[in-house]
């Protein structure tokens, strides 16, 4: 495995940069399902010791993204389309509460919206799938910025940590409907633009299902 050394720096959270990086690893699939995390292993490639190693795990597990077993050791959570469904269905309660309530954007903050959606689609059109995986949090990141709920979004970035892992799955759906995405994307766009809620969450909600069911057929493909 390639080594990925942290920085030295005093104070740092060690464990919990760990548990970040090595959810970065199995959000894109170089730790598959069911891949064995071990921490001497763990603790090699990150060059550092086993102790924050074991707290760094012993946060996933906690999150759900692994599974430990006190007699085999830690291993990467199975995806599960049970799991998926519950959670985007929670994502989507609470995403449609914070549009509801967000305030429409000023001059710059359109402008920056247009630019993020520019890059979605170059990245799209170029295939980067982890590039594109990143840009859309931020775009939608940016939207949900508006709401001033901001307790409501704290949860919903929970969740998306907890989607993280289906998101690369997602996004290969997305690729198949390239121009049905860039469109709806576009159209909040345009909601928030002409301040027209109705229009805003009826745009998100027809994406959202494109997308939940998109990733349904996915799974149910691989037996998950």
């Amino acid at each position: 495995m390639t080594t990925v050394t942290l920085p030295e720096l005093d104070g740092i959270d060690f464990p919990a940069q760990i548990a970040a990086e090595t959810r970065k690893l199995i959000n894109r699939g170089t730790l598959a399902p069911g891949f064995q995390l071990r921490q001497s292993d763990l603790a090699d490639r990150f060059g550092i010791s086993r102790v924050p190693v074991r707290e760094a795990l012993k946060l996933l597990a906690a999150e759900g993204i692994i599974e430990h077993d006190p007699n085999r050791g830690f291993f990467v959570a199975q995806l599960s389309s049970d799991e998926a469904r519950q959670l985007y269905r929670m994502r989507n309660l609470l995403e449609a509460e914070l549009l509801a309530s967000v305030t429409w954007p000023t001059a710059a903050q359109l402008k920056s919206l247009r630019t993020m959606l520019a890059e979605l689609n170059e990245l799209l059109a170029a295939g980067d799938r982890d590039g594109w995986i990143e840009h859309h949090r931020s775009f939608h990141d940016a939207i949900f910025d508006l709401s001033p709920n901001k307790v409501l979004k704290r949860e919903v970035l929970r969740l998306l940590r907890l989607t993280d892992r289906y998101r690369a799955l997602a996004a290969d759906v997305t690729a198949q409907h390239g121009h049905l995405n860039a469109q709806i994307e576009m159209q909040l766009v345009k909601a928030l633009e002409t301040k027209n809620r109705e229009l805003l969450l009826g745009t998100y909600d027809k994406g959202r299902t494109m997308v939940l069911e998109g990733l349904m057929a996915v799974l149910a493909a691989r037996g998950a």
